[in-house]
């Protein structure tokens, strides 16, 4: 007599789907950077519970890397909207994780990516990219070079009058505009128009938060009906609608991007692993809010930018725990 073939039965399957809900929900909290100690210790005893939980654990972190591959490839085909044409089932195994979940949550991660571990649908639009850890110059005309750092997306049209004019949508560059006799150079980010005809200047953007510092010649910064004329070693910083004073900076830290450097002095702990973040793979998550304005003099090379993380947790006493993804918690 022949064996019919076997099947999950119904109640296996919730189950299943259960703990890889759960698994999502861990991933998506640990990227809201909320977590506790005693939340951190919940999660261990989560992934302790069984080999189901620990897979599942993984899969979310792959989970999270196919939906990068769906805003990828929305962004060849021109539609944002369509995750049945890729095959999670390649990726994850035998069936699709959680794909009515992936179908409801696609839209939104493809323009909020969880994490900032791949580009926004905008920064996907744009003409020139570097990825995490990249780095690229651009000669766009004769007398105007453009430095790109780590995760930037820039618009720079290539042909007619738009040859003078750039849109930073995300990230840093370092412009240097030797045009005296042509039409001035203009930088759009966000709400902010940075023009010049002979400068070397340095933008900055993330979100509605934008940095102009001026390290060579003279910038003129507009917002609105606010004009700023920044020159060399002077920055100006915007955030939304608010506007900070003009300070005076050292170029030198600024652009130590440029050399293969960061440099901090005196910076609070929780900006300097945001500004670590940029340039390793996956996320360095800081769960102990009480080190979060501890200051920080350090200098890391970006070749070595791993190294970083040993570096803080000794200088600060605190515990660096590695997760899947590059995701390294400090406790």
């Amino acid at each position: 007599m022949v064996s019919a073939p076997h099947h999950e039965s119904a109640d296996g399957d919730a189950e299943l789907d259960r703990v890889k809900r759960e698994a999502l929900t861990w991933m998506r909290r640990l990227g809201s950077g909320e977590m506790t100690r005693a939340d951190l210790d919940a999660l261990d005893r989560w992934r302790m519970a069984s080999e189901g939980h620990r897979r599942a654990f993984a899969e979310a972190n792959l989970f999270w890397d196919v939906l990068g591959q769906v805003a990828r490839e929305a962004k060849a085909r021109g539609h944002a909207g369509e995750p049945s044409r890729l095959a999670f089932g390649t990726r994850i195994g035998r069936r699709a994780f959680l794909a009515g979940a992936a179908a409801a949550t696609i839209a939104y991660v493809v323009v909020q990516p969880p994490l900032g571990l791949w580009p926004s649908l905008a920064e996907l639009g744009a003409d020139y990219r570097t990825a995490t850890g990249e780095q690229r110059q651009l000669a766009i005309r004769p007398g105007l070079t453009v430095d790109m750092n780590t995760q930037t997306s820039l618009v720079a049209p290539a042909t007619g009058g738009t040859r003078h004019a750039l849109e930073l949508v995300s990230g840093q560059i370092a412009v240097s505009v030797q045009a005296p006799d042509a039409q001035p150079l203009r930088v759009a980010a966000a709400q902010v128009q940075i023009e010049a005809d002979r400068a070397d200047f340095d933008v900055r953007r993330d979100g509605s938060f934008v940095c102009v510092t001026c390290t060579e010649g003279v910038v003129r910064v507009t917002r609105s009906s606010s004009v700023t004329v920044l020159t060399a070693g002077q920055q100006q910083t915007y955030d939304g609608d608010a506007q900070a004073r003009v300070v005076a900076i050292d170029p030198t830290v600024v652009t130590a991007w440029k050399r293969g450097m960061i440099i901090f002095r005196d910076v609070p702990l929780a900006q300097v692993i945001a500004e670590i973040n940029r340039y390793r793979p996956g996320r360095i998550v800081l769960l102990n809010k009480a080190l979060a304005d501890r200051t920080v003099v350090a200098g890391f090379r970006l070749d070595q930018i791993g190294e970083a993380v040993d570096y803080l947790s000794r200088a600060i006493g605190a515990r660096a725990r590695s997760l899947p993804g590059g995701v390294v918690l400090l406790t």
